[in-house]
């Protein structure tokens, strides 16, 4: 059982939850053994109930001589949305368009930098699909989360703009050493660049591994 499971380690499984304690803890059914979805770990994306099917992120799998075989399941792992772009976008399971980065606060918003690495194909493109289609999928899958797919630059100072979007950027100076950026924004593009409690800019931050200073033309 052990080994079966350890193969499913670092993707995704669906599993049929079985039982949903007080404090919001689930117990998931994943096959011939049962995980526990800590409550803080689901983060209130989706109001799950008894015997629904639900796909969480096989995060670890250990065998303890004390305590027994533990797998443990997450859905706040931002590897579960770049798990359901791999599964859901057939150009980043073969290759073509590459996850180089994700942002997440997962239930509210995720911030993803894609790259293509066969020319003339758009990656932001791919991941969204015909009307939104594979992008749609996912945010169901997430409860309504929003998510943000951007293009990959290997110019971090083209990154943090594209990062920051939606907002335009009128200037961006990124210094790499003490990787920190100077962005400059219009009066009108402020709040959106810094976004609801700061959180634009935040996710922009943790994407791109720059500290971000907005400052506005004025």
């Amino acid at each position: 059982l052990y080994n079966e499971l350890h193969a499913k380690e670092k993707e995704i499984v669906t599993g049929v939850v079985q039982r949903i304690n007080d404090n919001g803890d689930m117990t998931i059914d994943i096959g011939r053994t049962q995980a526990v979805l800590k409550a803080d770990d689901n983060f209130k994306d989706k109001q799950f109930k008894c015997g629904d099917r639900i796909k969480v992120y096989v995060a670890s799998v250990s065998n303890r001589e004390r305590s027994g075989l533990s797998v443990k399941i997450s859905r706040k792992s931002q590897e579960l949305v770049k798990k359901l772009f791999e599964e859901e976008v057939t150009e980043i399971k073969d290759g073509t368009v590459e996850i180089m980065a994700i942002a997440r606060e997962a239930g509210s918003r995720t911030k993803m930098a894609v790259r293509a690495n066969v020319p003339h194909v758009d990656p932001v493109g791919a991941c969204v699909g015909i009307n939104g289609a594979r992008v749609k999928n996912i945010v169901n899958e997430l409860g309504n989360e929003q998510i943000d797919i951007v293009e990959w630059d290997d110019n971090p100072a083209q990154l943090i703009v594209n990062a920051l979007s939606p907002a335009k950027v009128v200037s961006a100076v990124a210094d790499e050493e003490e990787k920190k950026a100077k962005i400059i924004v219009s009066e009108q593009q402020l709040s959106l660049a810094i976004g609801k409690s700061g959180q634009n800019v935040r996710l922009a931050a943790k994407l791109t591994g720059y500290g971000i200073d907005i400052k506005s033309e004025a």
